[in-house]
């Protein structure tokens, strides 16, 4: 079966699902929405009146970034099959979560007068946190939050390049070891293509 993972052809929270399904092996087509011509009249269909979406079949489509990252990496096992690493996994997820919001609301809804305050607090609170304990998870685990390479290592590799790129922080001050998880990344051959193809919106000018 081929799932059509439907977003706008520019990176956002699209990027995580691709890498996902690219790496797992996760038969998919993507469909581009044009944000200014086609999102206004298909919005009203979609469920939380937002993208992405996951079309599993003609009689369920699924929302959510989280759930179809989770439902991609069973799909291509990269979801742990252990119990308690799967939780971790969950957990880890559920942390870099807050740091994508905690950022989103800092560059995007915060005045800019305030913005230099915010990022700071951002800087040394949030992202030190989360940041700084999956770091130490790399360290202890050669690379990897679990051992493994899990839908987890995949989000924290995309968060942290969020970070950089739309933050403008500088990620190895609280998570040294990124270097190593990008390497654990790179060096599984489907991970690599994706991220060096053009299908990585992140590669088109």
């Amino acid at each position: 079966m081929v799932y059509e993972i439907r977003y706008f052809p520019n990176p956002g929270r699209a990027d995580i699902l691709l890498l996902i399904a690219e790496t797992g092996g996760v038969p998919y087509k993507f469909v581009g929405v044009n944000r200014e011509t086609e999102w206004p009249q298909l919005k009203p269909s979609t469920r939380y009146s937002q993208l992405p979406s996951l079309k599993i079949n003609d009689n369920f489509t699924l929302y959510q970034t989280v759930a179809i990252a989770r439902f991609l990496a069973k799909e291509g096992g990269l979801y742990p099959s252990d119990p308690f690493q799967a939780l971790q996994t969950e957990e880890y997820i559920n942390a870099l979560e807050e740091v994508f919001n905690h950022l989103l609301r800092v560059l995007f809804f915060t005045p800019e007068d305030k913005k230099e305050e915010a990022t700071k607090y951002f800087t040394e609170v949030t992202l030190k946190n989360v940041f700084g304990a999956l770091n130490s998870a790399l360290e202890k685990n050669g690379g990897y939050l679990t051992g493994t390479l899990s839908w987890a290592d995949l989000d924290f590799f995309e968060i942290a390049a969020f970070v950089e790129g739309r933050g403008k922080i500088d990620v190895m001050t609280v998570a040294p070891q990124l270097p190593k998880l990008r390497e654990n990344i790179l060096s599984h051959e489907r991970a690599k293509a994706f991220l060096v193809s053009e299908r990585n919106f992140k590669n088109k000018k």
